[in-house]
């Protein structure tokens, strides 16, 4: 394995998943996530820290070396040109280095055998889930702060992951998710909408994916789905509202 070299201005992540941290140390708050496949340019480097920005969402951090690869800029678009988004739950790759276990959200290559910049990998199992039984696939999935795949995975990771599955590339936070909709009326709400929530000082904290007009499915403990009550979010299990209204918006037509 050849790992990231310091004259290398792009890469892809090597590992199942990779933590993207606030700053340059293994105490630093996880922000988001690299998942396997997913590309990067490089900002700087310091020692075994890189900051990257994502080639995926644009969200930018501190990554450990030991967990990226370099690939050239030729690399990278013949790589977006023939991946495919990983919706399995687990699939299992065989990769230079031995056998891994990929989460869904991650991103695999067209054909069961593909190359990845220098490196060869190959599918051991190719199960597909068809996009409508995502979501319940992801129920229960652990809640993560900045996570976005089936290992662990936070509310804006869930929209995100889910829009992805459609070819919608959503923002990361979830603040910046309500601006890639249409902004509708809560009477207007139907599947696959989208839901805001704030915080006491009306600050966007939260999103839910409509799975009709009165139950949600979000990441809150653990992936979930919920009640509404005019437009809050009801727990039955706290017997008590745990998200309240925002707004709500609508991104497939």
């Amino acid at each position: 394995m050849q790992l990231l070299l310091p004259h290398q201005k792009f890469g892809f992540c090597h590992a199942p998943v990779g933590a993207v941290r606030y700053e340059e140390s293994d105490r630093s708050e996880m922000v988001t996530q690299l998942v396997f496949g997913e590309t990067f340019e490089v900002l700087s480097q310091r020692a075994h820290w890189i900051e990257i920005q994502s080639l995926t969402d644009g969200y930018s951090g501190y990554v450990d070396r030991r967990h990226l690869i370099g690939l050239s800029e030729k690399e990278v678009q013949r790589w977006h040109d023939e991946r495919r988004l990983a919706l399995s739950f687990m699939q299992t790759v065989k990769s230079p280095w031995g056998k891994m276990c990929i989460p869904a959200g991650s991103y695999l290559g067209s054909n069961e055998t593909f190359m990845l910049g220098k490196d060869r990998f190959e599918c051991l199992d190719s199960s597909q889930h068809p996009k409508e039984s995502l979501l319940s696939m992801m129920l229960n999935v652990p809640y993560l702060w900045g996570g976005k795949s089936s290992f662990g995975i936070d509310c804006s990771g869930l929209s995100q992951l889910y829009f992805k599955s459609f070819g919608y590339n959503l923002p990361r936070d979830a603040k910046d998710q309500q601006s890639a909709g249409n902004l509708i009326d809560l009477q207007e709400l139907r599947e696959d909408d989208l839901l805001f929530f704030q915080n006491p000082a009306g600050k966007i904290t939260h999103v839910a994916i409509a799975l009709n007009a009165q139950e949600v499915i979000h990441a809150s403990g653990r992936v979930r789905k919920d009640r509404i009550d005019q437009g809050d979010i009801w727990n039955d299990e706290l017997q008590e509202i745990t998200h309240k209204f925002h707004s709500a918006c609508r991104i497939l037509p």
